[in-house]
């Protein structure tokens, strides 16, 4: 019980400022503009910020490729799987791509960097590093797959090899790793300020993912949003943790897998779902289950990990 409670005590903070945001908007002090024009701030200003900092400020000892590959076959599983298993029940085009989007697509850069700060305090950049340019990488890559092949559109490479050079994030993740080598100084007034704006991104964040909920959809699709929600949330965390604890990675590896697999279903499967064709309104419930569905996985994997000796 105790690791129970460890768990509730580690997500509690993070989904307690989520529901202050959708408060918030359901009092009407923030709407759906100021959700659109903070999210471009916290992805374009704050959150690069914070990790070009990070990154530059922190003990980087380099990357492990056993951790990359096993972080990728774990994304490259789940895609696969959810892709075959949606083609036999779903046959309708627009919501077999929200259905494979959502169920490997996490929400970790808003949802588990904050939970990861929360367990280390000054977290192994190392594995967050894997994660954020490797990981968030292929995300984007599967995603112009899936949706431009069901839109009907033809798939150019270039149009997502240039939108991945063009990520504020990636672009901070390499400034950041090259300043760190290079030992590039930079005046103290200027970092101190980046700093401010860094540390308004997790708090910002987490309002707008509550600003953009909708608990409102009907039971329509329930086994789809269900079956979604549980293989992001819990399936492959519940496969891939037992063989990454096998393979030998350290306990701050497999606590940022776990966040990482278990992160729910990103906001942006809505935003670049409805843009390419998938079934807005199916996304749309499946990222409100997925949120919801975490509050219980995230606490039982936290106090699993912590019964077992890796917290």
């Amino acid at each position: 019980m105790s690791n129970l409670t460890l768990g509730i005590n580690v997500i509690f903070p993070v989904f307690f400022v989520i529901f202050i945001g959708y408060m918030l908007k359901q009092k009407g002090m923030i709407d759906d503009s100021f959700v659109a024009m903070s999210t471009k701030l916290v992805f374009y200003v704050a959150l690069p910020a914070k990790l070009f900092f990070d990154i530059k400020n922190s003990e980087l000892d380099g990357i492990d490729m056993k951790y990359t590959l096993y972080l990728l076959s774990a994304i490259l599983i789940t895609y696969i799987l959810a892709w075959s298993i949606g083609s036999i029940f779903i046959k309708d085009k627009s919501k077999l791509s929200a259905f494979v989007h959502c169920a490997y697509r996490s929400n970790f850069v808003y949802i588990g960097l904050p939970i990861i700060e929360y367990i280390f305090k000054d977290p192994v950049m190392d594995s967050v590093i894997v994660v954020m340019i490797f990981g968030l990488t292929l995300y984007n890559i599967l995603a112009t797959i899936v949706l431009t092949y069901y839109s009907g559109e033809k798939l150019r490479p270039i149009d997502f090899v240039i939108k991945i050079i063009k990520n504020p994030m990636i672009i901070a993740i390499f400034a950041g790793v090259a300043f760190r080598f290079i030992n590039i100084p930079i005046y103290s007034g200027l970092e101190n300020g980046a700093s401010m704006l860094g540390k308004l991104s997790t708090p910002l964040s987490l309002i707008l993912i509550g600003g953009s909920l909708d608990f409102s959809g009907g039971t329509e699709d329930i086994g789809i949003v269900l079956s979604c929600s549980f293989i992001k949330d819990a399936l492959i965390a519940m496969v891939m943790i037992p063989i990454g604890y096998k393979l030998g990675f350290s306990p701050s590896q497999l606590v940022v897998a776990f966040i990482f697999f278990a992160s729910p279903c990103a906001v942006n499967c809505f935003i670049m779902g409805k843009q390419m064709g998938s079934d807005p309104i199916l996304t749309s419930k499946i990222v409100t289950m997925s949120f919801a569905m975490s509050i219980f996985t995230y606490s039982i994997g936290i106090s699993l990990l912590k019964s077992t000796g890796i917290i």
